[in-house]
């Protein structure tokens, strides 16, 4: 018995790109094409996105480092 490929119903709604506003496409969900993904990495990795949380707290006393003998 061979499987058959999953497919939307037609009652779900389609889900727009975080980035663009069009429909996502199946191949690069939750986006609509790869080029959006790379901009939504890009925008990671520059710090436009950040995650919510307290500061971080700095140790007053780092480590000493291995040269400093």
């Amino acid at each position: 018995m061979a499987k058959e490929p999953h497919t939307k119903p037609s009652t779900q709604k389609s889900v727009p790109c975080p980035v663009c506003g069009r429909p996502a496409s199946c191949d690069n969900r939750p986006f609509c094409s790869p080029r959006c993904q790379e901009v939504d990495l890009g925008r990671w990795l520059g710090g436009v996105y950040r995650v919510p949380g307290p500061p971080a707290e700095l140790d007053e006393d780092p480590p000493p480092s291995p040269d400093a003998a």
